[in-house]
């Protein structure tokens, strides 16, 4: 007897704007200035996001707290060495801020093509500044709480739960880096790991879900791995799902558009640019994908994206039609399900009957576009056939430490610690 699924689609209230332009926001909520540790200044940056066609940029600063462009940023002591290293900081002047919000704003190179201004989200932070484990998480509409605090190694919980307290949301930056899936991308897939993220999302509904495309594609490769498994763990509960976030974590100009989001918004403000990102009304797109694009591939030129969708709930079918791109993949599971290919990039419409592959779903399905410029992705697709509950996982607590693990990885969780543990690993 085939299943019946109920399909729910964080894209359902804004469907009708999709592949029309106003509504496409190019977006960045993770990048760096020479206020905490990139190589080029604020305003330097500023302009590299204008030129490249961006619609809304949040600094999310190691341990400051992000302001309006015109403002001072704080400084903190730790990255006293900008100024000796790189010989200036600078924001923008109140008049160049002006401008970079209306969209008459000259840079040098003079590239931007669109009308409409670029939009600051202030009051973003990378918090964890100084952690040798890369333990970081970003906070939105959050306090300065966590400003200027070193952050303890291994530790995500503090950061999310005073992010949460504040009133703020957050997402976990590159997990596999931390976890050193560089080394062994395995690591991915082990149940401890699963768990240990899964728990995190699990408790702190502020916590939206993790960066699963990030600059280059390195490190962190295989974050996308990691989150099917958390899709897998979560959707099941059937209280949540996990958003993929995609941002260039830029601390150079050069790395600006490797990777960032589409944000689909009826009409810009903070209030709807806000209930996007908590709502998964995203798509996330990438210039380098080293597991789905191959290894030596870059993204170059107009990149991928959805410009229409249909859900048929009635029919258990999903169809999205997408520009820029070659293929259409169906993933669930963490496989490729289903594929649609044309020769040459173009316009592409690619349809999922769920029932015709309900044997490899278990509780989701999302898309991914392929094309010359990279990669886009949507989020998850929940598909519910009303008895998702076999799918939970029966071990999903973690279980106690004993006294002596607690000993070892309090030891572990120490700046020496770290240190010890990497010198062994070599």
């Amino acid at each position: 007897m085939s299943r019946n699924f109920k399909i729910t689609s964080p894209y359902s209230d804004v469907v009708n704007l999709f592949g029309k332009d106003e509504y496409h926001y190019k977006t960045n909520l993770h990048t760096h200035s020479t206020y905490s540790d990139a190589n080029n200044t604020m305003a330097d940056m500023i302009a590299g996001f204008y030129d490249n066609d961006f619609d809304i940029l949040a600094f999310a600063e190691h341990g400051l707290l992000g302001k309006e462009w015109d403002k001072l940023p704080t400084l903190v002591p730790l990255f006293t060495f900008q100024y000796l290293w790189h010989g200036k900081r600078r924001h923008l002047t109140t008049e160049e801020y002006r401008q970079v919000l209306s969209g008459t704003y000259k840079t040098k190179n003079n590239l931007r093509t669109k009308k409409r201004g670029l939009m600051c989200i202030p009051r973003a932070i990378e918090a964890n500044m100084f952690t040798l484990m890369k333990n970081h998480v970003n906070g939105y509409f959050t306090d300065n709480a966590l400003e200027g605090k070193y952050g303890k190694e291994n530790d995500f919980e503090g950061p999310i739960k005073r992010i949460e307290q504040s009133g703020g949301v957050s997402h976990i930056n590159h997990p596999t880096d931390w976890l050193g899936a560089y080394r062994d991308p395995s690591c991915a897939k082990v149940p401890e790991n699963i768990r240990f993220f899964a728990d995190l999302i699990r408790r702190y509904k502020s916590c939206l879900g993790i960066e699963v495309l990030n600059m280059y594609d390195r490190p962190n490769r295989s974050d996308r791995i990691l989150w099917d498994e958390l899709l897998k763990k979560i959707i099941p509960e059937g209280k949540r799902t996990v958003f993929g976030f995609a941002n260039s974590d830029a601390h150079r100009v050069c790395e600006i558009d490797t990777a960032f989001m589409d944000f689909i918004i009826p009409e810009y403000s903070m209030e709807n640019f806000r209930n996007a990102l908590e709502n998964g009304r995203f798509f996330s797109i990438a210039r380098y994908a080293k597991n789905e694009l191959g290894e030596d591939f870059v993204g170059e030129g107009p990149y991928p994206f959805v410009n229409g969708m249909v859900i048929d709930d009635e029919n258990d079918i999903i169809k999205i039609s997408g520009v820029n791109c070659s293929v259409i993949e169906w993933i669930a599971d963490g496989e490729i399900i289903k594929s649609d290919k044309i020769d040459t990039d173009g316009e592409l419409t690619s349809e999922i009957r769920l029932t015709d592959y309900e044997e490899n779903i278990s509780c989701y399905v999302r898309a991914q576009l392929k094309g010359r410029g990279g990669i886009c992705m949507t989020q998850a697709f929940v598909c519910d056939d009303g008895n998702m509950e076999r799918f939970i996982d029966p071990d999903a607590e973690i279980p106690p430490l004993t006294d002596e693990e607690k000993k070892k990885k309090a030891f572990d969780d120490t700046r020496l610690g770290v240190i010890v543990n990497k010198i062994k690993q070599k």
